[in-house]
């Protein structure tokens, strides 16, 4: 039986929409497994899950993101920050939490001794109204690293804690400030914290060799 041009038309609709749906449930199904993995702190494998939705789905800004999260628990501060960068440059972010995605930057700026890109994002971060906890820690980070004032970055870090006594890296900058201080006991307090904490953070292997050099 011969078939109208609209009849056709609609049949043609049906079956790409039918396409559509289907090619995008291989992805959805990536992306709900790659934070499964995240949650699970197994960072590598969430990367390569994240990174195959990502390459086939650049408009996924939330897959984007938690690429670069895994990479940054990783330690693989350059390759986040690339990541970081790129979804910065997309103009596209508005579905993030633009706030910790600075902070985040901040973080790895800060790791990779880039001072002045860490107070652009820190600054970016405040603007965003970014939690500010996380703005005090890294706020004392930068006092620490970049400036080389122990006692002012302490005072950061401490007003962080007492906002968000779960803050871990709050502890992590303050274990710092306090040998460079001249104070190890207090020092090893805040590093077993901190890994109390973040037991899985990249920063953690360094905390447990300062508290095995100052015991």
């Amino acid at each position: 039986m011969n078939k109208s041009p609209m009849t056709r038309k609609f049949l043609l609709f049906l079956t790409v929409s039918i396409l559509i749906v289907c090619m995008q449930y291989p992805v959805m199904g990536q992306t709900e497994k790659g934070m499964e993995l995240f949650n699970a702190l197994e960072f590598k494998n969430a990367e390569d899950a994240f990174r195959n939705v990502f390459t086939n789905d650049p408009e996924n800004i939330e897959a984007g993101y938690y690429l670069g999260m895994s990479l940054l628990m990783q330690g693989e501060y350059e390759k986040a920050a690339n990541v970081f960068e790129k979804l910065k440059a997309s103009g596209k972010t508005n579905r993030l939490n633009k706030g910790q995605l600075e902070i985040a930057l901040t973080h790895i700026y800060l790791e990779l001794d880039k001072y002045s890109e860490a107070l652009k994002s820190l600054d970016a971060a405040k603007n965003a109204q970014a939690n500010p906890a996380d703005i005090h820690t890294f706020q004392g980070a930068y006092y620490l690293e970049k400036d080389n004032d122990a006692q002012r970055g302490l005072e950061e870090l401490e007003k962080a804690i007492e906002m968000a006594p779960e803050n871990a890296y709050a502890y992590y900058y303050s274990g710092y400030a306090q040998v460079r201080l001249g104070h190890p006991a207090k020092a090893v307090q805040l590093f077993r914290r901190f890994l109390e904490l973040a037991p899985y953070a990249p920063e953690a292997e360094k905390a447990k060799i300062l508290i095995d050099a100052l015991c």
